[in-house]
């Protein structure tokens, strides 16, 4: 587990682009009549890999079995349990972390305050690691010269490993929700809700936490410039960052890294 507030921040800018589909915000592009099914899918597989690999703060799943990177060091936080060598995770059996996040950012021209809490611990079976648990709650709120934006993410997983720990299967759900606005009124605010639920999703940590199996259901409800859209769909993850997004019957092969569908 991380906490990425600099690559938070950063991503708040390339949220912004895609999302609006403006290369320069203070020019606003035409509205159409409706958000498409394929531009949904584009989002939505962006969103979910970059929530479940920490991209916007709390769980990062790429990080296997670590300890979370907050766990001896900061403040407004309290860890119980065995803490000693990482050399092997059966040490951290009874590691808990419970963190109040209260934290302010300043990167270039991007200002903001990253706020919330995480609930952190092992889940071990006669001294061995099995997985593990986590339940965050995160908001960031913030500014840039063009915009001002806030993002929640609430995590709610339960984590389970192979006795090598090379692979990590995961339930439970996820709500990731992003709001920006735009100091040009002629460009309608932002908003994108998508709420997951996850069913056995395979993360393989000999191939970077690529996500090799399982599925998430998904809603995802918003409006932008382009218009609103609500939308249900199934997630079906294939390996080599690819997934399969199913709407209205119709099936999208998604790029998790880039986003391009087809």
């Amino acid at each position: 587990m991380k906490l990425t507030f600099k690559s938070l921040a950063i991503l708040m800018i390339s949220i912004v682009v895609f999302y609006t589909a403006c290369k320069n915000n203070n020019t606003p592009q035409p509205a159409s009549q409706a958000v498409t099914a394929d531009m949904v899918s584009s989002q939505v597989a962006l969103n979910i890999a970059q929530s479940l690999s920490g991209s916007y703060g709390g769980v990062s799943l790429q990080s296997g079995m670590s300890a979370p990177a907050f766990a001896t060091k900061g403040a407004n936080h309290t860890v119980t349990g065995r803490f000693n060598s990482l050399n092997s995770v059966n040490t951290l059996c009874g590691f808990t972390v419970d963190t109040v996040l209260n934290f302010n950012s300043s990167i270039d021209t991007i200002q903001s305050h990253t706020g919330g809490s995480i609930y952190f611990y092992f889940n071990c079976t006669n001294g061995v690691s099995t997985g593990y648990t986590a339940k965050d709650s995160i908001r960031t709120a913030g500014t840039t010269p063009s915009t001002s934006f806030n993002y929640t993410i609430v995590q709610n997983y339960q984590i389970t490993s192979n006795t090598a720990i090379t692979l990590l299967s995961v339930n439970g759900n996820l709500r990731s929700e992003i709001n920006i606005a735009y100091n040009n009124t002629k460009i309608k605010p932002t908003l994108v809700h998508n709420y997951y639920v996850l069913n056995g999703i395979v993360v393989d940590l000999t191939k970077g936490g690529d996500m090799t199996g399982g599925t998430a259901t998904f809603t995802s409800t918003g409006h932008n410039n382009y218009g609103s859209w609500t939308y249900n769909g199934v997630i079906t993850f294939l390996g080599n960052h690819m997934a399969d997004i199913l709407i209205n019957g119709k099936t999208y092969h998604a790029n998790l890294l880039t986003g391009v569908v087809s």
